[in-house]
């Protein structure tokens, strides 16, 4: 082999490496094998009742175990015979690299979401809550707040747990109000994007800068994100057509007809 060619080969063999070790280090973190969150389905439980297998969508199958420092909650499962890990429950769990629990929340099936549509945008508290009470129980259980108001398998068992102040497993009227007031959706839906443009424009400059878009979103950490993407015309700041825009995202889960024209 001549030089030149020796070289053309380890100049090869490099790039390949490159390219490999870029790749793993680009991976997202939700495809790790050693995240420290999971949130999917319980579908095996040995004969101790502290080791599990959950499976989360498009990941492999986590084999995580508990012990005497783990803290569990029952989200939606009131009755005590129900609070007991069995297969198909929800989870959402968080865990060392050895798979030992730290705080494991285990909850009902939810099934598909089933939104309400636009006319839960003009009910009031009092009549979504009659709307979502689907069994006529005087309160909203864990699988009726999911199902028509809050989707969320990794966000919905702590706020729903939060709001159920008794613990019975389900929210009478005033902790649905108080759960409801966390939800995006129905908290964009109390005005119209025109008052909310005018309440964060605080220096009247006709445009929201981040801090301002900041006292809008519900974007919680992922802020900076959503404002880059909400600000269309890569200007820097936000018109009042796009701020309109973002409101009609979050209170319809859709893009308005206008920014399918462009």
């Amino acid at each position: 082999m001549t030089a030149k060619a020796s070289i053309f080969k380890v100049a090869f063999l490099v790039s390949t490496f490159l390219v490999i070790a870029l790749n793993v280090q680009a991976k997202p973190n939700s495809q790790q094998p050693d995240r420290s969150v999971v949130v999917g389905t319980l579908t095996s439980v040995d004969s101790s009742g502290k080791k599990f297998g959950v499976q989360q969508s498009g990941e492999h199958l986590h084999k995580l175990y508990m012990n005497s420092k783990s803290k569990v909650y029952y989200v939606g499962l009131p009755v005590r015979s129900e609070q007991a890990p069995r297969a198909g429950l929800g989870v959402k769990a968080s865990f060392g690299k050895d798979g030992l629990i730290k705080t494991i929340t285990f909850t009902p099936p939810v099934g598909e979401p089933s939104p309400l549509g636009e006319k839960r945008l003009a009910m009031t508290e009092r009549e979504l809550f009659k709307e979502v009470d689907k069994d006529a129980s005087d309160s909203v259980s864990y699988v009726e707040f999911s199902k028509y108001i809050f989707h969320s398998p990794k966000h919905g068992p702590d706020s729903f747990r939060k709001c159920d102040k008794d613990s019975d497993g389900a929210l009478a009227a005033a902790e649905f109000v108080e759960a409801i007031s966390k939800v995006s959706w129905w908290k964009l839906s109390r005005k119209t994007p025109g008052e909310w443009f005018n309440q964060a424009d605080k220096n009247r400059d006709g445009r929201l800068d981040a801090k301002e878009f900041a006292s809008i979103s519900t974007s919680g950490n992922h802020i900076e994100n959503v404002f880059k993407r909400t600000d269309r015309d890569k200007s820097g700041s936000l018109t009042q057509r796009e701020t309109a825009a973002y409101v009609h995202r979050v209170t319809h889960g859709k893009k308005s007809v206008k920014e399918k024209r462009k």
